[in-house]
Formats: structure tokens, C-alpha cells, sequence
């Protein structure tokens, strides 16, 4: 008897495209592709995507579950895991058509409290229409993120602040929990190099929160919680960056500490590592803003730390992300020589090619970097002109992401300023805010702020870039 073929269906998210017989993803390629492609003016990776944005728009809720499942990998199984109530086979004759589930309202909440979807990404459901999107990082009124409470550091990190009200953790958690939750870290961490801080820090903050009440609240087996613990710490590393991005450094400092306590507690090094990188990059900062000696021994200390976790680890990125941080901690402290050997070391193991144990969050650490610290180091050695020559052959990468463009844009004006070049510095400066329309990095933005003292239409124009950013965190230079 001749082996049966699989029956043909139509992507359920465009409703177009046949998908191949042999096709294990839940819609076609062009939607796959659609729903992982970044849009720089919103902040998280999926729900903004325009696939999305149409399954919502014209009621199409099994093309809504199919482009979860798969920008997020998760099985028919897995997904019905998340969700309270729901079973494979609820979710199957969801996505198929064959029950219309998702049109009671309450079943479309459940679903998107279970993913930590933010409610207001339903807006093109409510108004039918796909180009006009919500802005998802505008802070809700009635003071959930007001000034003093995002300035007081304690967001999330003891309790779900920001869950819908009533909305408990998972009585247990399962595997399908653990791996959504690292998906949607290794996205926020992807997509922060495309869209920057202020874009994705109140979503991160979160699914923090999500996550933190799972890991007091939540039944699970012992296996489950070390892999939650190691989800909750690197979440925690994330938005810990974001949160620097975005232009809050004692929040940011808040979610590092928050981060290493978890790590401390867990059995991943590489992770352990990259944390106390990260607390080393904001302690340096620090350093180069007080002009004092003691955030740079912080930092010294911290990737001592890093250095120690990743002894052991084969990762050439991790190493390379060690060696390039203590560059300009070294300069800091006055070892010229010491910050110059670290900027070789980060090259040299680079040379060593990509290897399997690079963490995907690792990915920014490449030869443009490396040179970013470099530029950093002769800047602070006082030798401005070759900061300046540096950070120009790392423009001339077409590979830069946004982010990462527009902020050594930025870099490269505030040092000409440094040196004197101010038609030059102007003329960089401008480029960086052009960028900043789209980018929301408070860290670039703060960079630039010296020059609005030398041109008034460059003063003007900053302010309206700041105003942008002023719906997305609480505090602006």
C-alpha cells in the first residue's frame, strides 16, 4: 500500500500560502520570517510584527496562535502548557479554525497573561486596522511606572508589580515554561541591538516580575527550577542592560545585583560570567561620569569575578567580552599598558573563531567592538585623534547594528568635541539624533547632550529627540 502524503493546508496567518506537505512549521516562511524581523519603533519582538498586527486586525485567531508558536518554537503541547485551562487539543482545533476559543474575551486575556503579551498590543484588534500600532513603552496612567517608583529601584524585583491584577503565577511549571521564557530573553536581548533600552525595558521589566513570582510562588521539580533560576538571572542580566541603556543607572546597578544573586545561587559559569560583565560596564560608567577612582576597583573587582566564572569555559566571546571590559577600567586606573594588553587579548581571542558554547546574548561581541573599546581607551589616554580615527574604521562596518551604529555615531561627535573639531562633531551629532528617531538608546542620547551648548538648531533638534524618549522612561538629561 503506497505511503500516504500529508494533507496540504494554508498558512493560517496570511491565508495565501499553501504550506508544503513537509513543512513542520506552524505557518509559511514569509510569515516566520515576518514575525522574528525587528521593527525599530516598538518594543517587543513579536507583537508588533506585521503578520501579527494583520491575524489581530481581521479576527484571524488561529493565524494570532500559529505565529506564536512559531517565532517561539513551542509545540501545540507546550503552548497549552502555558495557558490555564487549555489542552493540546484545544489548541489544535484553535488554530485550525475548527473553534472559535480565542472570540470569548476572557480566553483571549488568559492567553495573552499567560505570554505576558501587553494588552495594549490587542489595539489593532479593537480598531480593525493594522497600520496603526499602540505605543506599547508609554507608561500607563495612574502611576504603575511614576518617577519615584522607577527611581526607587524596586520595580519587580521582590513581587509581580506590573501582572494584571488578580493574575497569579502557573500553580507548577513545566519545561514548556522554562523554554518560553528563555526564548523571549534571548529575543529581548536580539532586539536590543536593533531597537536600544528605552524601546523594551518596561516589557522586560515584566516578564521579570512574571517570572520572579514563579520562581517564590510556583510548584516545580528540581530540574525545572535550576532551569528557571538560570531563566530568571540572565532575564534579570537583560534588563539590567536595558535599563542602562535607557538611561537608568541606579536602575540598572538594582537588576545587576538582582541578577548576580540569582546566578550565585545557580550552576551556570558562563552566565555567571557575563552578569559580572555586565555589573563592570555600569561600574565603569560610573567611573568615567564621578570622575572618581572607585567605581573603576568596583569594576575591577567585579570582572575578577567574570574572570574567575569563565576560567574554565571554552567560550572565545566570553573571554573576548572579559578582556575588552577591563580595557578601559585599566586606563581608568592608570595602566596604560595593562588596558592596551587587554584590548590585544580581546583580538587574540577572537582569532579563535565562533564556538558552540558562545552564548546567543554574546553575539555583539565581534572586531568592531573590540575596536569600540579601544576607541574608548585612547580617549581616555588622552590621545583624542586616534580615538577618532578608531571609532571612523568602525563605522565603515555594514554589519554594525542600529544600536550599536548610532551610538558610536554619537561617540565619535562627543570626541571630536573633546579634541576641538566642533563643525565635525556637529555634523556626527546630527547623524546620531537622525538615527535616535528610531533608536531609543538614553545612553546615546546623553552623549550628545554637550554639543546642544555649541549650535542652537542642534540644541533644538536634541530636544525634540528627547521628548520622543520622555514617553519611554521617566527621566531624560
Amino acid at each position: 500500500m503506497p505511503e500516504q502524503l500529508p494533507e496540504q493546508k494554508l498558512c493560517p496567518a496570511c491565508r495565501s500560502t499553501l504550506l508544503s506537505r513537509y513543512n513542520k512549521e506552524a505557518v509559511c516562511g514569509l510569515c516566520q520570517r515576518d514575525s522574528r524581523r525587528s521593527a525599530a519603533a516598538t518594543p517587543l519582538w513579536l507583537w508588533d510584527s506585521l503578520p501579527m498586527r494583520h491575524a489581530l486586525a481581521e479576527l484571524n485567531f488561529s493565524g494570532v496562535l500559529a505565529l506564536l508558536r512559531s517565532a517561539t518554537g513551542l509545540t501545540q503541547q507546550q503552548l497549552a502548557d502555558l495557558v490555564p485551562g487549555w489542552t493540546k487539543t484545544k489548541v489544535t482545533r484553535a488554530e485550525s479554525g475548527e473553534r472559535a476559543t480565542l472570540y470569548d474575551i476572557r480566553e483571549l486575556l488568559a492567553l495573552a497573561d499567560a505570554v505576558c503579551m501587553p494588552r495594549e498590543a490587542l489595539l489593532p484588534l479593537i480598531i480593525g486596522r493594522t497600520e496603526t500600532t499602540p505605543g506599547l513603552c508609554d507608561h500607563p496612567k495612574g502611576g504603575e511606572m511614576d518617577r519615584r517608583v522607577f527611581n526607587a529601584g524596586l520595580i519587580a524585583l521582590t513581587s509581580s508589580a506590573l501582572l494584571p491584577e488578580g493574575f497569579p503565577p502557573p500553580e507548577r511549571i513545566s519545561l514548556s515554561h522554562v523554554r518560553y521564557l528563555q526564548t523571549c530573553v534571548d529575543e529581548l536581548w536580539e532586539r536590543d541591538w536593533a531597537v536600544g533600552g528605552a524601546n523594551l525595558i518596561r516589557d522586560s521589566i515584566q516578564l521579570f516580575g512574571r517570572t520572579k513570582s514563579m520562581l517564590d510562588e510556583s510548584d516545580y521539580s528540581d530540574r525545572i527550577g535550576r532551569d528557571l533560576l538560570r531563566a530568571a538571572a540572565d532575564l534579570a542580566n537583560c534588563t539590567s542592560f536595558l535599563a542602562f541603556d535607557a538611561g537608568e543607572l541606579a536602575l540598572a546597578r538594582r537588576f545587576s545585583q538582582e541578577a548576580a544573586m540569582l546566578a550565585d545561587s545557580g550552576e551556570d559559569p558562563v552566565l555567571r560570567a557575563h552578569i559580572y560583565a555586565t555589573m563592570a560596564m555600569q561600574s565603569t560608567a560610573l567611573a568615567r561620569i564621578s570622575g572618581q577612582r572607585g567605581p573603576a576597583r568596583e569594576a575591577m573587582r567585579a570582572l575578577r569575578v567574570a574572570a574567575q566564572a569563565a576560567k574554565h569555559q571554552p567560550s572565545p566571546k566570553l573571554h573576548a567580552l572579559i578582556a575588552m571590559r577591563s580595557a578601559p577600567v585599566s586606563a581608568l586606573l592608570g595602566d596604560p599598558a595593562a588596558a592596551r594588553t587587554s584590548i590585544v587579548e580581546a583580538h587574540r581571542e577572537l582569532d579563535r573563531g565562533d564556538h558552540p558554547e558562545d552564548r546567543q546574548a554574546l553575539g555583539f561581541v565581534d572586531r568592531s567592538e573590540v575596536r569600540g573599546h579601544e576607541a574608548r581607551v585612547a580617549a581616555l589616554l588622552g590621545d583624542k585623534a586616534t580615538a577618532a580615527g578608531i571609532l571612523q574604521r568602525v563605522l565603515e562596518d555594514k554589519s554594525l547594528a542600529p544600536r550599536n551604529r548610532v551610538y558610536y555615531q554619537a561617540t565619535l561627535a562627543e570626541t571630536w568635541l573633546a579634541d576641538g573639531h566642533v563643525t565635525s562633531a556637529l555634523d556626527a551629532g546630527q547623524q546620531a539624533l537622525g538615527d535616535l528617531d528610531l533608536v531609543g538608546s538614553v545612553r546615546t542620547l546623553k552623549t550628545l547632550q554637550p554639543l546642544t551648548q555649541h549650535d542652537p538648531a542642534f540644541h533644538d533638534r536634541y530636544r525634540v529627540v528627547a521628548d520622543g524618549l520622555s514617553t519611554k522612561v521617566t527621566s531624560l538629561p
